[in-house]
């Protein structure tokens, strides 16, 4: 989150906070929060906690697992206030992620490992076999060279909004009336996405070789489903008691708001409820022999079960062109 976007959303909290207390908020407050987000998510509070004495704004730091403390004569509850663009709990995160919070250790880093095994290298080779692309791409001098020239396949082959780059380019090669130059296109972004699916399973091999750390794992785990998606937000709370985290969940004193930026709709999970009957043992990152997604299970042998999916995925363009990262959702979402 950007510190432009950390402002508003703080000035909107603190917002909801003075709503649900019914006090007015100051004109500072009104010039730098969403007021309707607020009022939105301030009407939801006071709806789900009607014994509630107090809601206080826990801060503009990451010290409290929570943004928002509803008080009530039972104890405290912690909320977790998210303002999001579109529905559902969701996580993207850097692609190096799992070996930044030492889930793996001693294991290399996914940009690196692509680095050491000459994927740039083979990427560039397939792109600069197109010969057709127009003078303002032709220069592969500066940064987004690679971007560029993936873009124009793309549009060589006609790639629609919304539709899958690999679907598209085998249609095209399937299509005995698309030009040589459109099929010429469509081979190399197969062979595109087929060289970042090799380099994928080859480092999915080098993970299952490393040795895993149980106790992050399942760190990583509580403060995803607990809402934290970024970068800062898992490194601030890493080093937290994940027994102090566990339980805060387990006695229904945690709660995750979605308040859906667009529509001013709130949705609300319970990460108790998402981790129901889970019995943290022998809880790892599992590694399938095929495919691009990780799953982090725990259980004992008999009834082992899928806390999170973790996708390995390109953001931008197609598989193996721009921005990797990970995807990370729950199964149950």
């Amino acid at each position: 989150m950007g510190k432009h976007e950390r402002g508003w959303v703080e000035a909107t909290e603190r917002l909801t906070a003075r709503l649900a207390n019914g006090a007015e908020p100051g004109g500072d407050l009104i010039d730098d929060g969403r007021r309707d987000l607020a009022e939105a998510l301030a009407d939801r509070l006071r709806s789900d906690f009607p014994d509630r004495t107090a809601v206080r704004h826990a801060g503009n730091s990451y010290d409290s697992l929570g943004d928002l403390v509803v008080e009530s004569p039972d104890g405290e509850t912690f909320v977790e206030a998210k303002f999001v663009a579109s529905g559902g709990t969701r996580a993207n995160l850097g692609q190096d992620t799992l070996t930044d919070f030492g889930l793996f250790r001693d294991a290399t880093a996914w940009s690196d490992f692509r680095e050491e095994i000459g994927f740039p290298e083979d990427r560039e080779a397939l792109l600069r076999q197109f010969d057709d692309y127009p003078d303002d791409v032709r220069d592969w001098s500066y940064k987004s060279a690679v971007y560029d020239r993936a873009k124009h396949l793309k549009n060589v082959v006609d790639v629609s909004r919304g539709q899958n780059t690999g679907s598209r380019a085998d249609e095209v090669l399937a299509d005995p009336d698309a030009s040589e130059t459109e099929r010429e296109a469509a081979r190399i972004i197969d062979e595109i996405l087929e060289l970042d699916r090799e380099e994928k399973l080859a480092y999915f091999d080098h993970l299952r070789a490393a040795e895993q750390d149980p106790r992050a794992i399942e760190t990583f785990a509580h403060l995803i489903v607990c809402g934290y998606h970024t970068a800062d937000a898992l490194e601030a709370h890493f080093d937290r008691d994940l027994d102090e985290i566990k339980r805060l969940i387990e006695t229904d004193a945690y709660r995750l708001y979605e308040v859906n930026r667009n529509t001013g709709a709130v949705t609300v999970e319970n990460p108790a409820d998402l981790l129901a009957g889970f019995e943290w043992r022998d809880t790892r990152i599992e590694i399938p022999e095929d495919g691009t997604s990780v799953s982090v299970v725990t259980g004992p042998p008999d009834d082992r079960r899928r806390v999170l999916n973790i996708a390995y995925n390109w953001k931008n363009k197609f598989q193996g062109i721009q921005t990797p990262s990970m995807n990370v959702f729950v199964p149950e979402a």
